[in-house]
This record gives C-alpha cells, sequence and structure tokens, in this order.
C-alpha cells in the first residue's frame, strides 16, 4: 500500500510516498540529478516492501511531481528538503538511508543531523564544500568540473565518524563518477561496522537500470546485500 504525502518547503511542496512494510518504515530513498525522481525507485521499493521493509521517497525541486525550478535550488536545499521530509513524515529511527549519485551526497549530509544505522550508496557523487551552496543555475558545474574538485568534500569527515553499516555499489564503467571518488569513501567509512564495496560488472552509472537488463542474477545478489543490510537488526519485519 502507498500513501502519498505532501510537505511544505520554502514556497514549494515536496511531493513523495510512504510504502508500507511490515512496521514503520525506516528507509529514506534519495534519487539523483537530471531527470530522476522517486518512480525510478519504484521497483526497487516494491522488491523492499515484498521483504517487509517500508520506504519513503519523495521529488526534489526541480523533479518529478514536485517539479519548480531545478537550478534555483542547491545541494544544500537538497539536505534541508530531506529533513524537512524526514521532520514531517517521520520515519523510525536509526534511519537506513540510500542514495543514488548526487543523492549519495545528500545521504551523506544527513549523518550529522540523523542516527543512520544502514547507508546504501550507489553510484555516488560528491562534491567540494566550496559547491554546497551555490545554486545548480549559478556556476555549480564550473565548480565541480575542476580536476580533483572533490577531494575538498565535507564528506569525507562525516564518513569518518560513521558508526553504522555501509555498502556502495559501483558500476565497473560508470563514467560519471571517477574510480578514486568511490574508494575514497570506503576508505574514509574506517569506523563503520561494516562496510561493503559491490562494483557490478560492465554497469553505466546507470547500475540498477543496466543489471536489471542485462544481468538479473547481479541485480539479485545487488538487492540482498541491500535487504540484509537494512534489515540487519531486524527492523520493518526482517531478520
Amino acid at each position: 500500500m502507498t500513501r502519498v504525502f505532501r510537505v511544505p518547503f520554502d514556497g514549494h511542496v515536496l511531493i513523495g510516498d510512504v510504502m508500507a512494510g511490515a512496521g514503520q518504515p525506516r528507509l529514506l530513498l534519495l534519487h539523483g540529478a537530471g531527470t530522476s525522481c522517486r518512480e525510478r525507485w519504484r521497483q526497487l521499493r516494491e522488491h523492499f516492501a515484498a521483504h517487509g521493509i517500508g520506504s519513503v521517497a519523495f521529488d526534489c525541486i526541480g523533479h518529478g511531481d514536485t517539479g519548480g525550478d531545478l537550478k534555483a535550488t542547491s545541494l544544500r536545499s537538497r539536505t534541508e528538503q530531506a529533513c524537512a521530509v524526514i521532520d514531517a513524515i517521520g520515519p523510525a529511527q536509526p534511519l537506513a538511508v540510500l542514495g543514488a549519485s548526487m543523492g549519495g551526497y545528500t545521504a551523506v549530509t544527513l549523518l550529522s543531523r540523523y542516527p543512520v544505522e544502514s547507508l546504501i550508496l550507489v553510484g555516488p557523487a560528491m562534491y567540494t564544500a566550496e559547491a554546497y551552496a551555490v545554486p545548480f543555475g549559478a556556476g555549480f558545474t564550473e565548480i565541480i568540473r575542476r580536476p580533483r574538485s572533490w577531494e575538498g568534500s565535507d564528506a569525507w569527515a562525516l564518513l569518518a565518524g560513521f558508526a553504522g553499516r555501509l555498502l556502495i555499489v559501483a558500476g565497473e564503467h560508470d563514467a560519471v563518477i571517477p574510480p578514486d571518488v568511490i574508494q575514497n569513501i570506503y576508505d574514509s567509512a574506517r569506523q563503520a561496522r561494516e562496510r561493503t564495496l559491490y562494483v557490478a560488472r560492465g554497469a553505466s552509472h546507470l547500475i540498477i537500470t543496466d543489471l536489471r537488463a542485462h544481468a538479473p542474477a547481479q541485480l539479485d545478489h545487488v538487492l540482498a546485500l541491500m535487504t540484509r543490510m537494512i534489515g540487519a537488526d531486524g527492523a520493518d519485519g526482517v531478520s
């Protein structure tokens, strides 16, 4: 069962939904940039629901049902949007957070705001702190295109303090996220209770889409890793 919600935010209304599981949902999913939206997560969320894991997902400003002007927002706005949804909807805590691409960075920024037990990053991007408050339409691209600008990210310190479980899913042929970014995420999370890096063979930046189309056995493995990671503490009816 799915329940649509609307959360006021900075003159906009964030639209999302809660997909029920066996208990109070604690999984938050964060989509990426470009044409991404929460609908991209539907099949994944249905898999989780079938395993008793409920979830919350929403469309950031400039995406999906929320709409609006993407270029007027920023990485900081995305973090605040996620916080607005968490505070309004009240998923169970500690949270499990799954973020893809730009949503991976947003997921990491939440580590300083909420207790997070499980962090799943799919083809995650990380950004220099200099770009955090810059609107997407006002020089953001120029900043992040500087060679190895990601080395100046605040994400590394946040990950260094993370004591939960971390799963990183990377694409073998991802032309968007440099392999050094993926390795730095893994290396930074040295205090994590558990950390796993899975490189999906043959996959581009659109990892789940590629696996669904061309490597269903790999997709099953990734889904099993995610399901175990989210339900590691027996939450949402998973043991």
